[in-house]
């Protein structure tokens, strides 16, 4: 698979040539939970071709974004987890978040759901919520 380039000198499209292909934020958003197995990810990315989530951890992991590693026995298992450029992006997703939520509307007969993509964005609602009182505590747990 070929990738594309904006081919401009300006920081966004630098950022979206790293992170602008289709499913790559989201997998930064699972990664963002710690480091995850292969089977994990693409169990919590419902719709991703196991082609391109290879794919993507593949453009993410040569652009300093993800790491593989080998966990040593008994696990013995290969696991993705972000780099520190990588978990940079948390701020990123979270705004997206924040950016979409008055677009979620009602759940759709045909959308996945995951307990941890509505908790994420209810858990950094609070926490501005708290930034902006400073009275109050986020229990999360």
């Amino acid at each position: 698979m070929s990738r594309r380039s904006y081919d401009q000198y300006c920081a966004v499209a630098r950022a979206l040539d790293a992170v602008g292909e289709r499913w790559s934020l989201l997998i930064v958003r699972e990664l963002l939970r710690g480091p995850r197995r292969y089977t994990d990810l693409h169990a919590d990315l419902p719709g991703v071709s196991t082609d391109i989530l290879a794919a993507r951890l593949k453009q993410l992991e040569s652009d300093g974004l993800v790491l593989r590693r080998r966990l040593e026995r008994p696990a013995n298992a290969t696991v993705y987890e972000l780099t520190e450029r990588g978990r940079e992006l948390r701020r990123v997703i979270e705004a997206l978040g924040e950016w979409g939520l008055p677009a979620l509307g009602e759940q759709r007969p045909t959308d996945a759901v995951r307990e941890h993509w509505v908790t994420s964005a209810l858990v950094a609602d609070a926490v501005d919520q708290v930034a902006e009182t400073a009275d109050a505590a986020v229990v999360v747990g």
